[in-house]
């Protein structure tokens, strides 16, 4: 018997949505037969990815370091945006601004701010930590920051500095100063089993001939199909400018009518 597998592109799921579609997988898979259908050694294989249905849960405990890396991005945008802002003033003449550019320009330059956003995060950490002192101990610098309305921006800046070092530290105490696990890696095994065995079923339809696939091939398509409608939908709305990384998570199959 030929059957055909549908397919959709597993990088194009969230983390989330990943984790639940294999499991979904899994749960058609245990509504049937593997060993009549032949698809044992290739099923055993798939179900070496178990782990891969905590990844909600472990998405969760890393949440801090989520968050870390959130603020890491706004104070490299912020350090960089005030090397661009003050960088713009260069070379204009006017008394009452000239004075202030030069002594920023002269801050930055000493504290390599250009290349602070590029360096290792604890690096930054403590660079920009060094800025923030000499700006807190210099009321003309401070006075520089006020008359080149920039305040806002160093403040935001050296308050997201603050808030990373103190996130990051929460996350190294809870997880005993352990990396966190490589879910990129996990999640491109697991899609390379899930295809494998996709694999298999197509062949061991084809090649034996006194077992029924179709309950379960139909089973598979529907689930795949599901995914591949949601997916679509979602790059039809990214395309007409909807924000969809802003949207809830796909739902599991079972909960669509």
């Amino acid at each position: 018997m030929k059957v055909k597998i549908e397919r959709i592109t597993h990088s194009a799921l969230r983390n989330e949505e990943f984790a639940v579609a294999y499991g979904l997988v899994i749960r058609i898979c245990e509504q049937h037969d593997m060993d009549r259908l032949h698809l044992r050694k290739s099923y055993d294989e798939l179900l070496l990815f178990r782990s891969i249905e905590e990844l909600p849960v472990l998405l969760r405990k890393n949440e801090k370091l989520a968050q870390a890396s959130r603020l890491d991005d706004e104070r490299d945008a912020l350090i960089n945006s005030l090397a661009r802002v003050v960088k713009s003033y260069h070379g204009v003449d006017a008394p009452d601004v000239t004075p202030h550019v030069e002594l920023l320009e002269a801050l930055l330059e000493k504290h390599e701010a250009n290349g602070i956003a590029s360096a290792a995060r604890s690096l930054e950490t403590d660079r920009l930590k060094k800025l923030e002192k000499e700006i807190a101990g210099d009321p003309a610098l401070q006075n520089a920051v006020a008359a080149m309305r920039l305040q806002s921006v160093v403040n935001r800046l050296f308050e997201a500095n603050r808030e990373y070092e103190t996130v990051f530290l929460e996350y190294l105490a809870e997880n005993n100063g352990n990396p966190p696990d490589n879910i990129s890696l996990l999640r491109t095994e697991c899609a390379k089993s899930l295809t494998h065995f996709f694999n298999a079923v197509q062949y061991s339809a084809y090649l034996h001939e006194d077992a029924d696939y179709m309950p379960f091939v139909n089973a598979l398509n529907k689930l795949q199909r599901y995914y591949k409608q949601q997916l679509k939908a979602r790059a039809t709305r990214r395309r007409n400018g909807k924000k969809t990384e802003e949207e809830p998570p796909i739902p599991p199959m079972e909960n669509e009518q």
